[in-house]
Parts: C-alpha cells; structure tokens; sequence
C-alpha cells in the first residue's frame, strides 16, 4: 500500500525530467492546493443544502420548491463555469511561463465577459423564472413559493458569477486559500439570516421559503466583496490595479476558444441534469422531495471532490508552463490516489449514517423511507465521481477541453436522459431508475476520461 502511494511508483526514475519532490512534499503541495479549493466547492453547495435543511422543517411542499430551484440555478452557473475553465487554464499557464503581465490582463477579461453576459442572462431568469419553474416540471401549487424563492437566488447568481470568475484566477495561482475564506464569510452571513428569516426571530418576519432565498442572495454579495479585496492592490500577484486593457484580442482569442469548448461541456451536462430532473418531477412530490434531499447529499461530495479537479488543473497548468509534463501527470495520479480514499470514506459514511443525514432536512416519514433506500444506491458512485472529477481536471488544466465536451454530449446529454427514461418508466423501477442512471453515467465519465488521461494528448495542447 505505501509502494501504490508512493512518488516511486508515481512516476518511475526513467520518465522524469527533472528535480522530483519526495513523497511527502508532493501530497502536501497538492493537498496545499486542493484542500481549500475541495472546501471552497463545499461551501458553496452547502448554501443550497443549509437552505434545503431549513426549510425542510416547513414540510414536503417547501424542500420541493426550494429543490425544484436546483436546476433553473444550476444552469445560470453554466456560463460562470464555462468562463473559469479558461481563466484557471491560462492563468495558471502564464503563472508557470513567469508571464505576470498576461496573468493580470486574464483576469480583467475574465470580468468584462462576466459583466457583458450576466447583466441580460439574470434579468431575463428574473422576469421568465415562473414559466422556467413550470417548464422543469414544478406542480402549480409549487410555482408561487418557488418563484418567490427563486428571484433572489436569481439575482445573487450575478455576485455569485464574479466570485466565481476572481476564484477561477486565484485557482490559477494555487492561492485557493482566500478563495475559501471568502466563502466561509457567505455562508455564515447565509446561515445566520436562514435562522432568523425562515420562522421569524425577534424582529425579523416569518418569511419561510422567501427568507431562505433572501439569505443566499445576501451571502453571495458577502462572497464577492471578501474575494474583490485580494485583487485590488499593486502589491498583489493577482491585480486589477495592472495596467492594460479590458478589452484584449490577444487574450480574449485563446479564452474563446477554451471557453466555447467548455461552454459546450456545461451545456450538455446541464441539458442532461434538466430533462433527468423534468423526469424526476413526474414521479410525485414525495419521490421528488426525497430525489432532492439525497441529491443535495450527492452534491456535497461533487463540490468537495470538484476542488480535486481544481488542484489538477492548477498543477497541471503551471507544470506544463514550465515544461514539466511530466509533473502534470504525477500530480494527476496524486489525485487519483487522493479521491480514491476520499470515495471510500464517502461510500462508507452515506450508507452508513444514511438514517441521521435524512433527519437533517426533513422529519416527513416517507420522504425519510424513500430517501435511505436512495443514499445507498447514490453512494455507489463517489469513487467514480471523484476519478472523473480529477481526471477532467487535468484535461481542462491543459486545455484540452474540445475531448471532456465531446463525452459529455454523448453521456450526459443522450445516453442518461435515455436510460433514466426506460428505467423509470418503461421498465417501472421508478425514482431507483434515476440513481441507477446516475451511477452508470459517472462510471462512463470515469472511463471516458480516464482513457484520455493515460493517453497523454493532452500533454501537448498549445494555449
């Protein structure tokens, strides 16, 4: 066992070129990285599941609304992702190359696309969000809370978009330690105003699922002003202060370019999640109370593995900016190691404690049932979720993200949507089908990746 996690085994005197750290320091500069970034992603998704837990308190009918605002968000967020996947990449290219010039002019494109998207994608959510809720399948009795829930969610996407853009620089750097911080700051703001807004304490209204969505958007603006301050100031590495443009050709080409790649990646996940979610929605308001509650815990575990991608894609940037691809892959395989014990420890605590994690968001008997019976199928796929996870995020650190938007249309976008469908209603296995599928299609992402990685393309994109 010491020998598999070892910089040995890792990668063989033979193929390195150049200095190697030791085994110890290797871990430790990944897990420098990756930890903050895995807690950063963790923190973020437990604004919507610390939302999902109040709330969960009111009864079935409001973890529905609030759940069936998942996916309308999750969707505002594609652009937002889209656009980090480039800033990361390049930043942490030019950080390995010694350009701090091209590093600082990343950053202000970064947020000019930001601003230039966001302002028209939020204001049309906020007037459509009662026939978008409708259009993913929320029952009529749904579309009031939900929609009043959901414009202040809305409106915080836009701060959210910004924190997103700034962290995917900083991630670029390896400096994911503020990153975290900052939303450490959102969501005790977050969770601070759920418990005093949601039932009404002291001089604050009853306001339920209302005063839930309020405390998100009010977080998220906490998040971008704690993130802003650590790029503004001459004496950071990172910095609006640099002179140059906000408006590049020369940077904005290479940013397109990633970024149409990346764009068609979230896409396609996000028309695959939709039309499962629309699917989900037609098996009734307990299985799609419970479907929320167990994926708001699939949830925790992708964000917090998300930040294992993270820490690939800096490292691999930054090592394949200074002609040490060679690192790039140990780092990868670093990660693999590291997600794998992650997975396992995942798996064990959701089967596990399955019975006190249902009690956390609801105490609705059948919602509760339905809800463990669901957690042991869901945690079947953490380690492939977090293998897929760190293998991506190696292919988007070198920019070799036309290969991940190519397996994510055909997996998430045509063959799980197809195979949730015959599951859950021609074969009659009903909201079990959905997380069959959800198993099946993390493994292919898992195999789809993994092969590429081995391959070693991605070792010689040019961005």
């Amino acid at each position: 066992m010491t020998q598999f996690f070892s910089m040995s085994r890792i990668l063989p005197e033979n193929r390195r070129k150049g200095p190697v750290p030791n085994t110890k320091n290797a871990y430790q500069n990944f897990l420098n990285v990756a930890w903050p970034a895995a807690m950063q992603g963790l923190l973020i998704d437990l604004m919507m599941t610390i939302d999902l837990a109040m709330v969960g308190t009111l009864g079935a009918w409001a973890l529905a609304s609030v759940g069936v605002m998942s996916q309308p968000k999750m969707v505002l967020h594609v652009m937002m992702r889209a656009l980090s996947v480039p800033v990361t990449a390049l930043v942490a290219r030019r950080m390995g190359e010694g350009n701090r010039q091209a590093m600082n002019a990343t950053l202000k494109q970064g947020i000019s696309l930001t601003l230039l998207l966001y302002l028209p994608i939020v204001a049309a959510a906020f007037y459509f969000l009662p026939q978008i809720i409708l259009f993913t399948g929320g029952q009529s009795s749904l579309i009031d809370p939900a929609t009043r829930y959901g414009r202040y969610v809305t409106i915080g996407v836009f701060f959210t978009a910004f924190t997103q853009v700034i962290g995917a620089a900083l991630v670029g750097t390896g400096n994911t330690r503020v990153v975290f911080k900052a939303n450490v700051m959102g969501n005790v703001v977050n969770t601070l105003l759920n418990i005093v807004l949601i039932h009404g304490i002291g001089p604050f209204p009853r306001m339920e699922v209302v005063g839930a969505g309020l405390a998100t958007m009010v977080g998220n603006i906490v998040a971008l002003l704690a993130i802003s301050r650590e790029v503004i100031g001459s004496d950071k590495l990172l910095t609006l202060n640099a002179p140059g443009k906000w408006f590049d050709p020369q940077i904005l080409k290479p940013i397109g370019k990633l970024g149409s790649s990346s764009l068609g990646e979230q896409a396609f996940e996000r028309f695959g999640m939709y039309t499962y979610t629309m699917m989900v929605a037609r098996l009734g308001v307990v299985p799609l109370a419970a479907h929320h509650v167990v994926m708001s815990l699939c949830d925790i575990f992708y964000s917090f593995t998300l930040g294992l991608g993270s820490a690939t894609a800096s490292h691999t940037g930054q090592n394949l900016g200074k002609k040490r691809s060679d690192m790039a892959e140990a780092y990868g395989k670093i990660g693999i190691r590291v997600g794998f014990v992650l997975g396992l420890a995942a798996f064990a605590v959701y089967v596990v404690g399955r019975t006190p994690l249902m009690w956390i968001y609801t105490q609705d008997v059948q919602v509760i049932t339905l809800g463990k019976a669901l957690t042991v199928i869901m945690a079947l796929a953490t380690v492939p979720q977090a293998f897929q996870l760190v293998y991506s995020g190696v292919l988007k650190g070198a920019g070799d993200n036309f290969y991940v938007m190519v397996y994510s249309l055909g997996v998430i976008a045509v063959f799980r949507p197809l195979l949730t469908y015959l599951l859950c209603f021609p074969l009659g296995f009903g909201i079990y089908g959905a997380w069959i599928a959800l198993v099946v299609d993390q493994s292919l992402r898992m195999v789809f990746s993994a092969k590429r990685f081995y391959g070693g393309k991605w070792k010689h994109v040019r961005i």
